[in-house]
C-alpha cells in the first residue's frame, strides 16, 4: 500500500509567527491564522506522512493535530495524495520590468506643474499605477484636461483620484467622466463634512470623512492587508510600499514618498528618470519586513504596508512602523498611539495634535 501524504496547495503559504502562523491563500486572495504546531509537523515542501502522524503517543496532541488537518482539508488548503512529488512548491520570485511601478502627484492651488508632462515621463518608466492628490475639487476641474491627457497612450493600469470636497461637487457627473476614462478606478471625495456623508450613485466614487495629511501616512490595521500573489512575492524580496514608488509633492518636489522629507530634486528642472538615478532614492526598496525589528516575527509581515516614514525609533530605520499596534508576540492588538513606548517618536513628529483631533472625532 502506498504512503499517504498530506499537503498544502501550493497557492496556501505558510507565514511562521512567534505567537501563531498564517496560511496566505493567494489564489483565493485569503488568510487563516494557524496555531504554530502546523510549521513543526509539515517538511519544507509543506507536507508530512500521514503514518508518523499515528505514531504520535500523546493522544490529546495527535486528536489537535488530525483535527487541525481536518479543518485544512475542509477549507482546501490542504490535500491528501500519495504523490507529493507531482505538486512542485509555488516558486517564490518577483520579477518586474517597470522602473517605477507606482507614483503618487500631490497638487493644490500653488502647484506650478503639469499632470500631462509628468504622466509622460511616468510612461517612459513603465509606471502601472498612478495616485493623484487635489486639494480641492475647483482645481480638479481645472486640471481635469491635464489628468485625462494622453492615458490611452499611457502604460496606467489604474489611477485612483482623491479630490477635497467642495459643495460644488455633487454636479459633478462622475460616471459619464469614468465611463469616458477607464483607467481611472476610483475617485475619493475626502474632508467630506460627517452630516453629508451619503453612499454615492457610482460605485467607483467614495465619500470619506478622513483628510490626506501626511501624518496619516503609515497606519497600520487588518483591513489594509493585502493578500494576493504579486504583492505577497514583492514583499518577500523588497519593502511592501516603497519598492519602485516615487512621488511628487504639491511643490513640486520628487520623494520617495510624500510624507518623507528628503527630495531628489523639483520636477521644474528634474526629470523623474535622473531622480531615479541619484544615490538614496532606492535605499528603501529592499528593506522587506525580514530584516525590520519585531516584524520579522510577525506572521502578517508578507501581507502588510510599511511606510518607513514614522518608525518607532527614528534614529533606527529598521525599527517597527510606528502607527502598527499589533504585537506579536501576544497576538493582540491595541492603540498604537496610546503606547508608552512610543511616546518619544510621537513627539519628534509632532503627531501630538493630530492625535488629539482624531480622539476628540471618535
Amino acid at each position: 500500500m502506498k504512503k499517504q501524504y498530506f499537503k498544502l496547495y501550493s497557492n496556501c503559504l505558510l507565514v511562521n509567527g512567534a505567537k501563531r502562523h498564517i496560511i496566505c491563500d493567494i489564489q483565493r486572495n485569503e488568510i487563516f491564522i494557524v496555531p504554530i504546531v502546523l510549521s513543526k509537523i509539515l517538511d519544507d515542501d509543506f507536507k508530512v506522512e500521514m503514518d508518523e502522524l499515528d505514531e504520535i503517543e500523546d493522544k490529546q496532541i495527535k486528536t489537535k493535530i488530525f483535527d487541525l488537518l481536518d479543518f485544512l482539508i475542509e477549507n482546501e488548503l490542504g490535500f491528501i495524495c500519495n504523490n507529493p512529488e507531482s505538486f512542485p512548491s509555488i516558486k517564490k520570485q518577483w520579477e518586474s520590468p517597470s522602473l517605477i511601478s507606482n507614483c503618487i502627484i500631490c497638487i493644490d492651488k500653488f502647484s506650478q506643474f503639469g499632470i500631462s508632462d509628468i504622466c509622460k515621463q511616468l510612461t517612459a518608466l513603465g509606471c502601472k499605477y498612478l495616485e493623484i492628490r487635489i486639494s480641492t475639487y475647483g482645481i480638479f476641474l481645472d486640471k481635469i484636461d491635464d489628468i485625462v491627457e494622453n492615458l490611452d497612450a499611457s502604460t496606467f493600469r489604474n489611477i485612483d483620484l482623491y479630490i477635497g470636497y467642495d459643495v460644488q461637487v455633487n454636479r459633478f457627473d462622475f460616471k459619464s467622466f469614468l465611463l469616458l476614462n477607464q483607467r481611472i478606478g476610483r475617485i475619493f471625495i475626502y474632508s467630506t463634512p460627517p452630516e453629508i456623508i451619503k453612499k454615492s450613485d457610482c460605485e467607483s466614487v467614495f465619500f470619506i470623512e478622513s483628510d490626506l495629511s501626511n501624518l496619516h501616512c503609515g497606519n497600520i490595521y487588518e483591513s489594509y492587508f493585502s493578500v494576493n500573489v504579486n504583492s505577497y512575492m514583492e514583499s518577500l524580496f523588497h519593502n511592501s510600499y516603497l519598492n519602485r514608488k516615487m512621488s511628487i509633492d504639491i511643490n513640486g518636489n520628487i520623494k520617495n514618498c510624500p510624507s518623507m522629507s528628503q527630495s531628489f530634486g523639483n520636477i521644474k528642472d528634474t526629470t523623474l528618470a535622473e531622480a531615479l538615478e541619484k544615490p538614496d532614492f532606492k535605499k528603501y526598496w529592499n528593506i522587506n519586513k525580514d530584516k525590520i525589528h519585531v516584524c520579522k516575527d510577525c506572521e502578517f509581515r508578507y501581507i502588510c504596508t510599511d511606510c518607513r516614514a514614522y518608525v518607532e525609533d527614528p534614529e533606527d530605520i529598521l525599527s517597527k512602523p510606528l502607527k502598527c499596534g499589533y504585537n506579536p508576540y501576544t497576538g493582540e492588538w491595541s492603540e498604537w498611539s496610546t503606547n508608552p513606548l512610543k511616546q518619544k517618536a510621537i513627539e519628534h513628529y509632532g503627531m501630538q495634535d493630530l492625535i488629539a483631533e482624531t480622539k476628540q472625532e471618535v
